[in-house]
């Protein structure tokens, strides 16, 4: 349907080049002729490193073949979210206030990380205005060019989606990295909030800023994660997973919002899960997600007009200006106030289901919708405020349209091992499509 393709799997890319059966070279070249014949229509990438990709591959295939591979994704392409630093390319955030920005002059941390571990670079990727709502990138979603991709990084998810790239990084503020999974067909990992920063990404609001990542399946995504994350998050220490309960998270917010069709995929994943050996359970949900929605919003509002309040107000979008003026405007009582109220959230909630559980709830309400929105962060706002690691699956389609549909499995903080283990488990990996 569409533009899309598979990408391949980021295991079996690996090992094939561990074998001297495919090379990072040719590798990459295939990525670079799939973005010629398709980007003209998704509209993904900003820049595209072909020249030094390809050097970079070349270096790294010559390496390899003297002193082995230097972790599991050598050699392997990767794309970056526009809000991250690129040593030699601008960092403009989809932002006319960065319109004269210089090139960067050093790699942000996180993608020294990736280069150091042997991923090429393959450019950057579309993004909204400082990862907030708008502006807009042009970026199309792969199944359907008439629809959204999600946002904000919505350049992240469509350019595996189309298969002009195996993996992707972006962030997670509210539900920038989740959400454009779930409406591209793909998956994503977003490890527990506020872990993954560093210097080089431009903040929004770093009590949830997050650096997450795509792939063409949860597994992949996991990956990538795991090839940056810090060591406390064990997400290197992949293992054989713990059987734990899987909770199928009820609300009102989730009841009201969501549409037929979302909500059958969702339930025959977790008959899928149940059949596969978990213990699956509705539980109803011991904070409103709405509540949590509140607060995320105020403190939102309240660090992004800290961070970018100073900036003239023409070069920034409509929406932005205005919630920029909206934060500019809250008593710091109302900030801590709310502050405060999420950490008692988090705590009811993880003291009801304890730490050796997982929780399934869609990704979004619905499928994607048409272009000129980025969608509806609703339901992945809560778990990123709940603070543990987050993953989209795929569940199904919707019979009318075959557009994809997610879900999302998401943990206790600091519970990203055992969430990484289930997603590479061979049981659940027969059972999200």
């Amino acid at each position: 349907m569409g533009l899309v393709e598979d990408p391949g799997r980021v295991r079996e890319l690996s090992e094939a080049i561990a074998a001297g059966s495919l090379t990072s070279e040719t590798l990459v070249r295939r990525y670079l002729d799939r973005i010629d014949e398709v980007d003209g229509s998704v509209l993904a990438w900003i820049d595209v490193l072909a020249d030094e990709a390809v050097a970079a591959a070349k270096a790294l295939d010559a390496e390899r073949s003297v002193t082995g591979k230097r972790g599991p994704l050598h050699g392997i392409p990767i794309a970056v979210k526009d809000i991250m630093d690129v040593a030699g390319l601008p960092t403009r955030a989809n932002s006319a206030s960065r319109a004269d920005a210089l090139p960067a002059a050093a790699d942000a941390t996180v993608v020294a990380h990736l280069r150091a571990g042997g991923a090429i670079i393959l450019g950057k990727v579309h993004t909204t205005e400082f990862a907030y709502f708008e502006s807009i990138p042009p970026t199309r979603n792969p199944h359907d060019l008439t629809r959204t991709p999600g946002g904000s990084s919505a350049g992240s998810s469509a350019a595996v989606a189309a298969g002009m790239v195996p993996l992707a990084l972006g962030t997670q503020t509210a539900g920038s990295v989740n959400r454009p999974a779930a409406y591209t067909g793909i998956g994503a990992f977003k490890p527990s909030t506020r872990s993954i920063g560093g210097a080089g990404v431009v903040p929004l609001a770093p009590t949830y800023d997050t650096v997450g990542a795509f792939g063409a399946t949860a597994e992949d995504a996991a990956l990538l994660a795991a090839a940056f994350a810090p060591e406390q998050l064990r997400l290197g220490d992949i293992g054989t997973p713990e059987v734990r309960r899987i909770v199928v998270l009820e609300d009102a917010l989730i009841k009201e919002k969501t549409a037929e069709s979302t909500v059958a995929a969702v339930s025959k994943l977790a008959d899928r899960l149940g059949q596969a050996g978990f213990t699956v359970e509705p539980a109803a949900s011991p904070v409103s997600l709405e509540d949590l929605i509140a607060d995320h919003r105020t403190v939102l509002w309240f660090e992004m007009a800290r961070i970018h309040g100073a900036l003239p107000r023409h070069l920034l979008s409509p929406r932005f200006a205005e919630d920029v003026e909206k934060g500019l405007a809250l008593p710091t009582k109302d900030y801590h106030t709310a502050l405060n109220r999420l950490a008692a959230g988090r705590r009811r909630f993880w003291e009801q289901f304890g730490e050796r559980v997982f929780m399934l709830m869609p990704a979004a309400p619905d499928i994607a919708p048409d272009d000129g929105t980025t969608g509806d962060p609703a339901f992945v706002i809560p778990t990123t405020v709940l603070g543990g690691p987050v993953a989209t699956v795929r569940a199904g389609q919707d019979p009318s349209t075959g557009m994809p549909i997610g879900a999302m499995l998401f943990a206790a903080p600091g519970a990203d091992g055992p969430l990484a283990s289930m997603l590479l488990s061979e049981r659940v990996k027969a059972i999200v499509l």
